[in-house]
């Protein structure tokens, strides 16, 4: 499994393990940082992208098992 390290503005790097990278549009990530700044709920970019992506994925698996499509992936 490919790692990839993230340098921070301050110089951490972000922990090596089982992360992934992916692409996200500058205007959405500037729109991120403004509500975060804004709601002091969360302390990056990822742990809010991390939640967001978790709680969609939550939505869409109890929709599936509403319509009984929880079969396994082939």
């Amino acid at each position: 499994m490919n790692t990839t390290i993230i340098k921070f503005k301050w110089g951490r790097s972000m922990p090596s393990g089982n992360y992934r990278s992916v692409s996200v549009r500058e205007e959405l990530v500037d729109r991120v940082e403004k509500l975060i700044r804004r709601v002091k709920t969360y302390h990056s970019v990822a742990e809010f992208v991390s939640e967001a992506v978790r709680l969609r994925v939550e939505a869409i698996e109890r929709q599936e098992k509403l319509r009984g499509e929880d079969e396994p992936e082939k």
